[in-house]
C-alpha cells in the first residue's frame, strides 16, 4: 500500500490567502488561452514527450522491464495527452494508469489504474474523465511507477508546484523513498515569474514540460527512476 501522511503542519491565514489569489490568478490564465492555442501547445507537449521517453527507455529491447507510466485525462483547460497516449499504445509496450479519485470526499484519497484502449471511460468528480468500472482494473501502488505526469496550476524555477488545493498527488506520492519520477505537464503560461511557497507536505518535480520543451529541476534521471 502506498504511504499516507497525516500532516502535522498548518498554513498561516496570510499563506492560505496567497495561495489562493495565485491559484486564482492562474486559473484564470489558463482558461482564457484560446482554444487553438491551446490545442497547439498540446500537440508540441505530447511532441517533447515521445521524444523525452524514446532518449529515456522506450525503446529499449524486448527484454526490458516494461515500463508503467501514470498520466491523466485532461479537463477542457488542461493540456491533453491523448496524442501522446494513443502513440505510447502503438508504438510501445509501456502501460498506462490515470487516477481515480476517491468518491467519498472526506476520505481525499486517490489510487491509480491500469487504462488501455478499451478502457470504459466516464466522468467523475470535479468534471473529469474517469474509468467507469476502476475495480475491474489492475490498480497500482506509487513505488511500482516508473513515471508520473502530473498537471498542475502553477509552477516555478524550483519545481515547485501548485496544484487545485486538494492535495491527492501530495498524498499518494509523500512517501520519498518510493517516489516515481514526477513530471509536472504545462502551458508556458503557467510558469510563475516569482517563487512559489512550498509547505513541508508539498511533493516537488522533478522536470516540467510545455510546449517549449523540458525543463528538470533535480539531478535525478528519467531512466533511473527512483
Amino acid at each position: 500500500m502506498s504511504l499516507v501522511i497525516t500532516r502535522p503542519f498548518t498554513m498561516t491565514d496570510s499563506s492560505l490567502r496567497t495561495r489562493q489569489r495565485l491559484r486564482r490568478k492562474f486559473r484564470d490564465m489558463r482558461s482564457n488561452l484560446p482554444a487553438e492555442a491551446k490545442h497547439q501547445a498540446s500537440a508540441a507537449i505530447c511532441k517533447h514527450l515521445h521524444l523525452l521517453f524514446a532518449q529515456s527507455f522506450l525503446t529499449r529491447t524486448a527484454q526490458a522491464k516494461t515500463k508503467r507510466i501514470a498520466a491523466y485525462l485532461n479537463s477542457e483547460v488542461e493540456a491533453s495527452l491523448d496524442t501522446w497516449i494513443t502513440q505510447t499504445w502503438a508504438q510501445t509496450q509501456a502501460q498506462i494508469f490515470i487516477p481515480v479519485i476517491d468518491q467519498q470526499p472526506q476520505q481525499g484519497q486517490m489510487s491509480f489504474h491500469r487504462y488501455t484502449k478499451n478502457t470504459l471511460i466516464t466522468v467523475g468528480r470535479y468534471g473529469l474523465r474517469t474509468l467507469a468500472q476502476p475495480k475491474t482494473t489492475e490498480k497500482i501502488d506509487a513505488a511500482d511507477l516508473d513515471c508520473v505526469l502530473l498537471p498542475l496550476v502553477a509552477f516555478d524555477k524550483y519545481g515547485t508546484r501548485l496544484g487545485m488545493g486538494g492535495g491527492y498527488y501530495d498524498r499518494f506520492f509523500a512517501d520519498d523513498a518510493n517516489r516515481p519520477y514526477l513530471l509536472g505537464i504545462s502551458f508556458d503560461a503557467q510558469r510563475s515569474a516569482q517563487k512559489l511557497e512550498k509547505s513541508p507536505w508539498d511533493v516537488g518535480l522533478d522536470a516540467v514540460i510545455t510546449e517549449s520543451g523540458l525543463t528538470q529541476f533535480g539531478t535525478r534521471e528519467l531512466a533511473s527512476g527512483k
